[in-house]
């Protein structure tokens, strides 16, 4: 029997009444919410460092490439420790750390400063997604695909969130009171170490303690279904990470104001929460693959209606595309986990943070071209990552 039809057959035993501990799922949708609210902070603030430290939109698209990078390259290695060692308090250090070092930017005193605050606090980032991601896919098997879309619909909330409050803190005291922030990441690290059960400790191999032979048995034995889902969250991740990163620069290029550019990243955001809580129930329904593939087609078509629309228009199309966007997020997470289903830290960090990193390295080229050509322009490279990625989708084994 090959590993999709294991895949196949372990699901289909599922007990629709099996209870889902909300409690616990509402800590860990707000602690997601926290973390990825504060690391994108930057991006709705980015006009506002450029005319502060006269750099250009490419060198400021190097500073969102640090930070995309650095939250997305050290999940691998974390998601290792993290499967390894589960007890330690991860989570609750990298989000308090990840908001001390990135709300610091107010204080920087140049901009290679405000690199390594940047750099250090996306790092901290990396502690947090293989340990929430982990507790999430082990709070119901019954019910996974709904279960982390409801864990990640907190991350994108707080993606579309977190420019709206950047935004509101500077405009009412300043860049260097984003620090307050900080106390609400205090907050919920409490909230996660009090309120949530223990991490599972992982299987053994005769010995106390998994070791890396186990990790590349998973991996080898995921085998090609975790190829192309990884090709497929890489195409997606490509064109997310470019429209999150440079809308408030695009709209800015329009000559709207910058609360025009947080309001249009927190409404395609935060339109993507529904859209990742959307997908999970239809993907448990109707079968995962179906629902990437008809996610992904469907944003291919709203970024190219965005693209021919007047700015005006934008606002209603970013709704669409963040909903045609993150249909598919939680599912290829849960995807993934069903893979590796004793690795479940290092299959989310391979689905978002090693995808996300990879897709990071495209926001510099394309900030450079938006320099060249315009960003409005430099867009229309995005949708071929998205018929890319329906074509990796299209070889998946279906899963339901």
């Amino acid at each position: 029997m090959s590993r999709a039809e294991e895949i196949g057959a372990g699901v289909g035993a599922k007990d629709p009444a099996q209870d889902i501990p909300w409690g616990a799922l509402a800590i860990l949708f707000t602690a997601h919410f926290v973390v990825d609210g504060t690391v994108n902070f930057i991006a709705p603030l980015l006009p506002l460092i450029r005319e502060q430290f006269q750099v250009s939109l490419s060198t400021g698209g190097l500073l969102l490439t640090f930070v995309s990078m650095s939250a997305a390259i050290s999940q691998p290695v974390t998601a290792v420790l993290v499967d390894r060692w589960p007890g330690l308090p991860w989570l609750a250090f990298g989000m308090v750390g990840s908001a001390l070092f990135i709300t610091s930017i107010g204080w920087a005193p140049n901009f290679t400063v405000l690199t390594v605050m940047v750099a250090v606090g996306g790092s901290m980032v990396g502690l947090c997604h293989p340990d929430m991601a982990s507790r999430a896919g082990a709070l119901s098997e019954h019910r996974k695909g709904l279960v982390v879309s409801v864990f990640i619909a907190g991350g994108r909330v707080g993606h579309g969130l977190g420019p709206v409050i950047a935004i509101g803190i500077v405009s009412l005291g300043g860049m260097k009171w984003l620090w307050s922030f900080t106390l609400v990441a205090i907050a919920m690290a409490l909230a996660v170490k009090y309120g949530l059960p223990k991490p599972q400790s992982p299987p053994t191999s005769g010995e106390n303690k998994a070791s890396i032979w186990d990790f590349v048995t998973a991996l080898r034995q995921a085998g090609t279904p975790l190829l192309l889902l990884s090709g497929v969250t890489i195409c997606r991740a490509v064109v997310n990470i470019n429209f999150i990163s440079l809308i408030p620069s695009l709209y800015a290029e329009h000559g709207m104001s910058i609360w025009s550019g947080g309001a249009a990243s927190a409404i395609m955001l935060t339109s993507g929460a529904l859209g990742v809580l959307a997908g999970g129930a239809l993907g448990d329904r109707f079968g995962k693959k179906e629902l990437i593939v008809g996610g992904i087609g469907l944003g291919a078509l709203c970024v190219c209606a965005f693209l021919i629309a007047p700015p005006e228009w934008g606002f209603v199309l970013l709704a669409f595309l963040g909903v045609a966007t993150y249909l598919p997020m939680g599912v290829t997470m849960a995807f993934a986990q069903q893979l590796m289903p004793h690795n479940r830290g290092l299959a989310s960090s391979i689905t978002l943070g090693l995808s996300w990193f990879i897709a990071s390295l495209s926001v510099y080229p394309m900030s450079v071209l938006g320099e060249w050509f315009g960003l409005a322009n430099a867009f229309w490279a995005l949708p071929g990552f998205f018929v890319a990625a329906c074509a990796f989708a299209c070889f998946l084994p279906k899963v339901r």
